[in-house]
């Protein structure tokens, strides 16, 4: 699998999008990021770990915000576009990139675009797209496409959820994840 994804960090880092707005810069840098740290590493997430090793991570009380109460590990990425965040729970394969601001509508453009039509052998299914209202982050969208290969049990989860309210804490949040039933 990792060959599969290092083409498709290629194909996904070289593509030259214009992009007209501050908010649609900010999705594209949250598509870099994803591509080249989740998508690229998620076969091994623990090698990306060590890599990170000598980079400070968030303090603790501030990982929690963004670990969802699991133990790991979230570190700020750098981009002169905005403020992301990378986190990798332990013992988990997961991978997320949290954005504060983003465009959702180039977001999603942006992730369904890397994850809706991936290369042979492998086959993508939609199997979540659900709007829902919140106090907090307003109207929100959830994809999560499915990758697999046939005659394996291991599958590929890509998910993305964004919130459009300028309120928000967050605007984007994507994820990917190997799952096994």
């Amino acid at each position: 699998m990792s060959k599969f994804f290092a083409a498709l960090l290629v194909i996904t880092l070289s593509s030259n999008a214009c992009l007209a707005s501050e908010a649609d810069d900010q999705a594209n840098s949250f598509a870099k990021i994803y591509a080249s740290l989740c998508m690229k590493n998620l076969p091994n997430l623990e090698a990306l770990r060590e890599k990170l090793r000598p980079v400070p991570s968030l303090a603790p009380d501030k990982a929690s915000l963004f670990l969802a109460g699991n133990p790991g590990d979230a570190w700020s990425v750098p981009d002169k576009y905005g403020t992301f965040v990378l986190v990798l729970p332990h013992g988990k394969n997961f991978c997320a990139v949290h954005v504060r601001r983003a465009s959702a509508e180039t977001a999603i453009k942006l992730f369904t675009g890397m994850v809706a039509n991936p290369p042979s052998p492998f086959t993508s299914t939609l199997i979540k797209n659900e709007q829902a209202q919140s106090p907090v982050n307003g109207q929100t969208r959830t994809l999560s496409y499915e990758w697999s290969i046939p005659n394996t049990t291991r599958k590929v989860l890509f998910s993305i959820t964004t919130a459009t309210s300028a309120s928000a804490p967050l605007q984007v949040l994507g994820s990917a994840a190997i799952i096994s039933p």
